[in-house]
């Protein structure tokens, strides 16, 4: 059993490296493109919502595959969409097919986050440590999104090949993983009640489907990932082009671009860092407290960023705000699971992941609205209404665990416990 974890620990964590990689990449790439493809900032921010748009669309139901076939299943089909797409955009760079591979690349993409983000509650048999542990695990998401700007410079300026040689990267860890989820032990998670005689599956009906996705807790919960992944994906998308227009970084665009990547490398490099400590912090800070102070760590870098007179400080605020918003997405992430049974976790993660469409709305509304005003005005706009939002759940999270534990004290010791660093169950 042992060897099982350590052996699933791997794979999980070759996978939040892997789709951290693939999904970063485009903020870096969207200069390279647009001169490439010859096409505006507005249009060409269509192959970002292309990407994130397959977790709107595809979320739910993969979630409901997760049910039908099983884990290890629904995570080989996603690894192996995500390598099949990406060979053929590396071999066919054109921005139509961009659009249909990026697509693609979501919809893989989808598939392993969900899986992967249920599976690392099946590493510890502790139900209080699922926060915990999906922060340490995602110190690897922020090392493949760090990864994507240096990779790519090291193809470009070391080997001289073009930004496409890039996907045959992950093309390569995208058939590595499906491969070794293929010799791995992978548990199924969620749907399966203990009774007399052994386990019995069960299957959520439609309605029960529905059901949740309108529950109330759930909504609050949805938008919030909706919000987060929206400001962080978007900061960083818009990083290289806020930095190349506001500063003097580089002599010809494509330096700049190059240089400005770093920048957005050194975001999730920050966002790793702040997982990894994140993870301790979480030991003696519940999750709801630790949410509403990095909120605020996100805004006072943030203006910082936009305010910053010279791109040195600038960067570091950028950076800053990376490092801010590294507990965000497991915190939420863990706190809507822990509010729901086990038998629907499959579906509750899979209305999570379709909030991650956030990712590309926010995007294209950090472009419309600087087109109306300013790059910088859009981007302290969206930030401070993300991280307000981001900062108030964590307060109604708070509210709730308060409330529950007053109730809890009243009751004459007939009530259960909510588990330390999670919320209580609604």
């Amino acid at each position: 059993m042992k060897t099982n974890r350590l052996q699933l620990l791997f794979l999980l964590l070759l996978n939040y490296f892997a789709f951290a990689l693939v999904s970063n990449i485009t903020g870096v790439l969207f200069p390279l493109w647009k001169e490439d493809f010859h096409l505006s900032d507005a249009v060409i921010r269509f192959l970002g919502f292309a990407f994130f748009l397959a977790y709107g669309l595809t979320s739910l139901p993969q979630g409901i595959l997760v049910d039908k076939i099983g884990s290890k299943k629904t995570f080989i089909w996603g690894a192996t969409l995500v390598a099949v797409a990406s060979l053929v955009f590396a071999i066919f760079p054109k921005f139509e097919t961009g659009l249909i591979s990026l697509f693609a690349i979501g919809v893989g993409v989808t598939a392993l986050q969900i899986v992967g983000n249920l599976l690392v509650k099946e590493i510890d048999d502790d139900p209080t440590k699922y926060s915990r542990n999906l922060t340490l695990a995602q110190v690897f998401c922020g090392i493949g999104g760090f990864s994507g700007g240096f990779i790519l410079a090291f193809l470009k300026k070391s080997l001289h090949l073009n930004w496409s040689s890039i996907y045959f990267v992950f093309a390569s860890l995208g058939f590595a993983l499906a491969l070794f989820a293929l010799f791995t032990f992978i548990p199924e998670t969620g749907n399966s009640q203990a009774q007399e005689g052994g386990v019995v599956k069960t299957k959520p009906s439609l309605k029960e489907y529905l059901s949740l996705a309108k529950n109330p807790v759930m909504a609050l919960y949805a938008l919030g990932i909706f919000v987060y992944v929206g400001i962080e994906v978007g900061i960083a998308s818009w990083i290289s082009t806020y930095l190349i227009n506001a500063y003097n970084l580089a002599a010809t665009k494509e330096l700049a671009a190059i240089e400005a990547g770093k920048v957005a490398s050194m975001y999730w490099a920050f966002q790793s860092v702040g997982r990894l400590t994140g993870g301790f912090v979480l030991n003696y800070l519940d999750a709801p407290k630790a949410i509403v102070v990095y909120a605020l760590g996100c805004i006072v870098s943030l203006v910082t960023a936009i305010y910053a007179p010279t791109a040195l400080i600038a960067s570091v605020a950028f950076i800053a705000v990376g490092f801010f918003t590294s507990v965000m997405f497991p915190s939420i992430f863990s706190l809507a699971v822990n509010s729901f049974e086990k038998k629907d976790e499959p579906t509750v993660a899979g209305i999570l992941c379709t909030a991650i469409l956030g990712g590309a709305v926010t995007q294209l509304v950090i472009g419309y609205i600087s087109t109306a005003t300013t790059l910088a005005n859009s981007l302290l706009i969206a930030g401070l209404v993300s991280f307000g939002y981001i900062g108030f759940l964590g307060l109604q999270a708070m509210k709730k665990n308060n409330s529950g534990n007053a109730s809890s004290n009243e009751s004459n010791g007939q009530y259960s416990q909510a588990p330390q660093n999670e919320t209580v169950k609604i």
